[in-house]
């Protein structure tokens, strides 16, 4: 599909042939990340909006996007307003645009992977004075529409040594044991990513600038944890640093093992949890606890060495930053020298060689770190 408005015309047919009045499409992925795959990128796909925030509205005649401040002018540049409303947020919230929008009776479609259990219950609020409901999909409708969606990112995981995450993976699952055992729980559910990154001392690269690997986890009150991973991506290195106390399995096969929790008291956390987590565990007849990602206060919490990691960190980034802010003002001081830059009011246009040209200052920092 060559343009957006395709798109959009084509995610229509396919909600018509669903039976289906509208589809909410969030930027988000299964994990309510923040910063997405290409795979989960459905909303960039679906509208050329390429911020990090954000979400869409699809209704048969008309189509809304709602952004916060920080995209004003980006939304504008990149979404086509001849197809798509722009709804400022939190000045305009998607449950209440839903609430004036839809038509009596409307169904409106859901992907319960991508949202909150928090936002069903206030949009199908504010969706009963339209007597219309909110729709779970059983397959995102974006998805049968986009022809060349990228597949999930087969990264392999990579061990984080001890000695730079300052405590073993062991000992953060004991202590976490220890919390689940004073709340009466069986498990926890971890799904968000850097939370199972923290707690397993494991690194990936399933998201761009964002050392994560797509995975969810429980972990149980005797201090054993279930790792649900692509297998591939497990080295041999991976698999004896994780352990016995580990068990692995395949990450599609997260949603039936929540189905067979029947009886047991789980922990899942209502801001980090997707909506079908706690669909899967109510329905398994589960008791769920909606209390904190106990790996969140914990992680926080830095450590000497995460402590030593920062300070590291953030002395290499100085020194690139250095490096670049002196490569561009002895560019300047170049054209300077060649007459580019006659004054400080008014600048002349000079073609320069791309070889002597300032680099993008990522580009910079990354080339003299490695270097």
């Amino acid at each position: 599909m060559s343009t957006y408005s395709d798109r959009l015309a084509a995610l229509r047919d396919e909600l018509a042939r669903r039976r289906l009045d509208g589809f909410v499409v969030p930027l988000t992925d299964e994990h309510m990340s923040e910063y997405v795959g290409a795979y989960a990128q459905r909303l960039a796909w679906l509208t050329g909006f390429e911020g990090s925030a954000g979400s869409a509205v699809v209704l048969p005649a008309e189509a809304a996007i709602f952004t916060d401040g920080r995209y004003t002018l980006q939304v504008r540049e990149q979404v086509d307003g001849a197809n798509w409303s722009y709804q400022s947020v939190p000045q305009t919230s998607i449950a209440e645009w839903l609430s004036q929008n839809a038509k009596e009776g409307a169904r409106i479609g859901y992907d319960p992977w991508l949202h909150t259990k928090g936002w069903v219950v206030q949009a199908s609020a504010a969706l009963k004075a339209k007597s219309a409901t909110l729709v779970a999909v059983e397959t995102n409708p974006i998805d049968a529409v986009w022809p060349d969606r990228p597949l999930p990112s087969d990264a392999r995981l990579v061990v984080q040594p001890t000695e730079l995450a300052g405590k073993p993976s062991a000992e953060k699952r004991a202590e976490m044991a220890d919390w689940l055992i004073g709340q009466g729980a069986d498990a926890a559910v971890l799904s968000a990513l850097d939370s199972i990154a923290w707690t397993f001392n494991v690194r990936g690269a399933d998201v761009d600038r964002t050392p994560v690997a797509l995975a969810y986890a429980l972990v149980g009150a005797d201090g054993t944890a279930d790792l649900f991973v692509v297998p591939d991506k497990v080295t041999d290195e991976v698999r004896q640093h994780l352990g016995n106390a580990v068990r692995l399995h395949p990450r599609g096969a997260f949603a039936d093992h929540l189905a067979g929790l029947s009886g047991k008291t789980i922990v899942a956390d209502p801001d980090r949890a997707v909506a079908a987590i706690f669909g899967s565990l109510e329905q398994a007849g589960a008791k769920v606890l909606p209390l904190r990602d106990p790996a969140v206060l914990p992680k926080a919490i830095k450590n000497d060495a995460e402590l030593a990691g920062h300070r590291a960190a953030q002395a290499r980034d100085g020194v690139a930053l250095s490096r670049s802010k002196r490569r561009r003002a002895g560019l300047r001081r170049f054209r300077r020298r060649i007459g580019c830059v006659p004054s400080a009011r008014k600048r002349a246009h000079c073609a320069i060689s791309p070889s002597i040209r300032s680099p993008a200052p990522g580009r910079t920092a990354r080339s003299s770190i490695i270097g």
